[in-house]
């Protein structure tokens, strides 16, 4: 019998990397993608997401998953999340933290 294998869990502790938008005051992530830019990522997970989120050496890091990926993440039960500059209404392209 083939053992049942569960989804890998979300990163457990999100709170050093909560804040709010500047744009819209909506709750974000902070996050750097492994090229080392700075985005902010919905706290909440998608069902049409492609951001696939991990706690590594202290940094949460973003993998931007293409539509293919994305849809392999999914299938292997994956949360994945989305960019918050694609829900944000006031989205101009700067991206600053604070």
């Amino acid at each position: 019998m083939t053992p049942v294998q569960r989804p890998p869990a979300p990163p457990a502790n999100l709170a050093p990397f909560r804040a709010k938008c500047n744009g819209c005051a909506a709750p974000i992530l902070w996050a750097v993608t492994p090229e080392g830019e700075d985005v902010p990522v919905n706290p909440g997970t998608s069902h049409t997401g492609n951001v696939l989120l991990a706690v590594q050496n202290g940094e949460l890091v973003a993998g931007v998953l293409n539509r293919g990926q994305a849809s392999g993440a999914r299938n292997a039960g994956h949360h994945l999340h989305r960019l918050h500059d694609v829900d944000c209404p006031r989205a101009n392209g700067a991206r600053t933290r604070h």
